[in-house]
């Protein structure tokens, strides 16, 4: 799958100083903004592993691909492009997988990390966008025509989604609900409906579709919002008619292509089942489990697409699996796991491989991808969230 060309993004010098204001005083105003501390959990020696590996992983993306000169990071090892920080498609998975460190172990160390990367991850809002502001690729995009993507939103506003949750922080919780607003009122195609990819409207995405329900879906369950749940319904019956695949029976790739992809199937299955416990609605559960059921038989259990998909994939089916308890969800992700650990692993130690020990074809990551490495550690994170069955 072929991703994203991009605009011409503010200067990185200028982007700097602004990134490196940002992160000066984030530490010190972060907790007058945050709730109380989340209580400790008790780890169990499985979760306590992953977060071991989770940890090293993040410390080797801080180490290796931190531009020390930019104050942020860069989009691969070495980059010596004009532009080289990352987009927001290159490091989401690092974002998630500081938030799910600091969900599963809650230290005051953690929560100020999140706090760090959530300040620079609020320089990719683009106040010059019309009509409203919105995310664009590249941290200090400031121009009205900078070309944009709603999957972008969509996954940038589940990444600050998870950093509220991490910290209790509400200004996370007003930056996710930036995003939604920027989805449906910019991305949402009042004509025939659905979720534009970008702002040139080449077609309908499945994993905006996907990442904006889920989005609508968590922000309702936060806040009770009106708004947020008649997006969540909008986003489902355009997904439930013309963006699923009968044939396939989950949910399509594009308008454009039928084909099923994981990482659009897991939100929307897990924003079914979330939005089935918080407004008693069986009928969601029980859509929930049939497309489960299908998604576990056509993507099988060891993945073999590329971290950054399967990584998203598998971070919303063990969210599933907290709902549910269905083991197989755990094992999916363990096993998963288990493989990366032993075979994505180069010469250097980092997670640069596919999960099956292959060097990733160029239409799915250019060589020494910070989201290469983050997918992959973001996997070890989850599952340091959640207990194995017992």
């Amino acid at each position: 799958m072929s991703r994203r060309p991009h605009a011409r993004p503010a200067h990185p010098l200028a982007v700097a100083l602004a990134l490196a204001m940002c992160l000066a005083g984030s530490t010190a105003a972060a907790p007058a903004q945050a709730a109380s501390a989340p209580a400790a959990p008790s780890l169990t020696g499985a979760q306590q592993r992953y977060l071991g590996l989770a940890q090293a992983g993040v410390a080797a993306a801080e180490r290796r691909w931190r531009d020390r000169r930019l104050g942020w990071y860069d989009s691969r090892l070495n980059d010596h492009d004009r532009y080289p920080l990352a987009r927001i498609w290159d490091i989401v998975p690092l974002f998630q997988s500081l938030d799910a460190i600091a969900i599963a172990q809650p230290s005051a160390a953690n929560r100020r990390a999140v706090a760090r990367f959530a300040a620079g991850a609020e320089r990719y809002l683009n106040r010059g966008l019309r009509p409203i502001p919105g995310y664009s690729p590249y941290p200090g995009d400031r121009t009205a025509g900078t070309e944009t993507w709603f999957d972008d939103n969509g996954w940038w506003g589940l990444a600050f989604m998870n950093a509220y949750r991490a910290t209790g922080t509400r200004r996370y919780l007003k930056d996710a609900e930036r995003a939604l607003h920027y989805i449906a009122r910019v991305g949402w195609d009042p004509q025939g409906g659905g979720i534009w990819w970008n702002t040139h409207h080449p077609y309908k995405a499945g994993e905006a579709l996907a990442s904006g329900t889920l989005l609508a879906v968590l922000i309702y369950e936060q806040t009770h919002s009106a708004f947020a749940l008649a997006q969540a319904h909008r986003f489902l019956s355009w997904a439930d008619s013309s963006g699923f695949s009968a044939a396939d029976r989950l949910y399509a790739a594009s308008n454009l292509s039928p084909t099923p992809i994981d990482y659009i199937q897991a939100p929307l299955i897990y924003a079914q089942a979330d939005l089935c416990r918080v407004s008693s609605t069986q009928a969601l559960c029980d859509r929930a489990e049939q497309l489960k059921a299908t998604a576990l038989s056509r993507f099988g259990y060891l993945l073999s697409f590329s971290p950054q998909y399967d990584a998203i994939y598998l971070q919303w089916m063990l969210a599933l699996y907290s709902l549910d308890g269905d083991r197989s969800l755990y094992a999916l992700a363990a096993e998963n796991a288990r493989n990366a650990q032993s075979r994505a692993v180069n010469g250097a130690g980092l997670y640069l491989l596919s999960w099956n020990g292959q060097t990733l074809p160029r239409r799915y990551a250019r060589a020494g991808m910070l989201q290469t490495q983050a997918a992959t550690t973001s996997v070890f994170a989850w599952l340091a969230v959640y207990p194995p069955p017992s």
